[in-house]
């Protein structure tokens, strides 16, 4: 009962503060911070508690290869954007998921360090494939309703995996992991509220912060079951944030300087 309610407080609390942090500083820090293992570390540690440390760290490598999936994602909608309507760009985007999560998980297969090296050519190609980002224009004022329906959103996301976990199986729990929870409930109101290019910075932050969560995965794996639990989690957590606040960083600044 206390790890359902620990679901319901922690997953709201990170989407209210990349909410926050993207009203403050733009959709680039917003999808920076989105690419943090903000829903990947707690979904991991949910199985390695519920499940054990062997099904987390398997799941492990499902998630590297859901990473791939990700990108695929990411890369379908950076395509579609600005060719075609909200709605179908979305779809598209989900599409791309499913297909990809397919091929790399039901047909590849291709373990933890090949689905490493299929994974960090594809989110170079989606940071190269963004146009460049733009001065943010004037942003509008998000109606009341906003803000809870980000935290329900993916709230409910990640009840959903985690609870379905004892039936799908450590791989597909893990392909599940790295659904982006957080980033695509910013990129879909960024679309809504500020338009296309805004929606494009949380796919280049979400992407850049990728790297990091690829690093996380790699760690979960190789230390859960050599280390205690709570040390494989935080070196594998430091390592990931190592990966992405220089990103951060560079991005406030960037941002600072285009609001000054």
């Amino acid at each position: 009962m206390s790890l359902i309610a620990a679901k319901m407080l922690v997953t709201p609390t990170l989407m209210w503060a990349v909410s926050a942090a993207a009203r403050r500083w733009g959709s680039l820090i917003g999808g920076l911070l989105s690419g943090l293992p903000l829903t990947s570390a707690p979904i991991s540690i949910y199985l390695a508690v519920e499940q054990g440390e062997r099904f987390a760290a398997d799941a492990a490598i499902g998630s590297a290869e859901g990473l791939g999936a990700v990108a695929c994602c990411s890369l379908a909608y950076v395509l579609c954007a600005s060719r075609t309507t909200p709605f179908r760009a979305c779809c598209a985007a989900l599409a791309a998921f499913a297909l990809g999560g397919i091929l790399l998980h039901g047909l590849v297969r291709p373990g933890l360090w090949l689905a490493a090296a299929i994974d960090v050519p594809l989110m170079v190609l989606v940071l190269a494939l963004c146009p460049p980002a733009e001065a943010p224009a004037r942003r509008t004022r998000p109606p009341r309703w906003d803000m809870p329906a980000r935290l329900a959103a993916s709230t409910a996301l990640v009840l959903l995996v985690s609870g379905l976990a004892p039936l799908l199986g450590a791989g597909l729990s893990g392909v599940l992991a790295p659904i982006p929870i957080i980033s695509w409930p910013l990129i879909a109101f960024a679309r809504m509220q500020d338009g296309t290019g805004a929606s494009i910075d949380v796919v280049r932050g979400s992407a850049q912060g990728s790297f990091g969560v690829l690093a996380f995965y790699l760690c979960v794996h190789l230390l859960l079951g050599r280390i205690d639990v709570v040390s494989a989690y935080a070196v594998s957590i430091a390592l990931s944030a190592a990966c992405v606040l220089p990103w951060v960083w560079v991005g406030r600044r960037a941002a600072t300087g285009q609001t000054a």
